[in-house]
């Protein structure tokens, strides 16, 4: 698998951070759940059993992928700092076995991942986005090498989810991704797609920006 494939997948896979959320005084509150899971997002696909909240996915990952489950979890901890109070991950697969597998993938399957994260307030969310470059979306050198390796980047307002937010779609050799980051009210977004039309991972973006309200 390409170093560029790789940085860009590992980035947005460590992405998200959050708790599973109770509600608490706020039950009228668009769940992170409802944001980034529907059976209509891949409909292709199939969904893998460490979906689920973000304290899910890290119990599933902690044994099989503790390197990256020590990522994953600094990460949970900076997000649910800066304010995060629920998160939802979705993973699908074409191939089933390949589920529980999470930085191990062999790159040349359909895969999809959706990773869902609210935050208190509009405010705490946008500001996330913007400071936490590294887990979130790609820094600017990232972006670059991307381009450099033939890949498109969109950024801000040109790519209809905001000012902010990062499209990017690369090929390389045998593997091709979409993906995309973006915040919009009080969440935070990503959406991960290997080896599908550009096409399907458009789709699914859409419909899960759709349901943020």
């Amino acid at each position: 698998m390409n170093r560029v494939t790789v940085l860009a997948c590992v980035l947005l896979l460590a992405a998200c951070g959050g708790s599973s959320g109770s509600g608490g005084g706020q039950p009228k509150q668009t769940s992170a759940e409802t944001v980034g899971s529907n059976s209509g997002d891949f409909p292709a696909l199939q969904k893998c059993p460490e979906s689920g909240t973000w304290d899910h996915y890290l119990s599933a990952e902690q044994s099989k992928d503790p390197s990256q489950y020590s990522t994953d979890k600094a990460n949970f901890d900076s997000a649910k700092a800066a304010g995060a109070n629920d998160t939802y991950i979705a993973v699908y697969a074409g191939d089933p076995s390949v589920c529980g597998t999470f930085s191990n993938t062999s790159g040349t399957g359909k895969e999809a991942q959706v990773y869902s994260i609210r935050f208190k307030d509009t405010a705490s969310a946008s500001s996330n986005f913007k400071s936490q470059e590294s887990q979130f979306h790609l820094s600017d050198s990232d972006l670059q090498n991307i381009k450099s390796a033939g890949g498109t980047v969109k950024q801000g307002s040109t790519t209809g989810l905001g000012d902010n937010s990062v499209v990017i779609e690369v090929s390389l050799g045998p593997v091709s991704v979409y993906a995309a980051a973006w915040q919009n009210k009080e969440f935070e977004v990503a959406v991960l797609s290997l080896n599908s039309p550009v096409t399907d991972g458009e789709s699914a973006t859409t419909k899960i920006n759709g349901r943020i309200t």
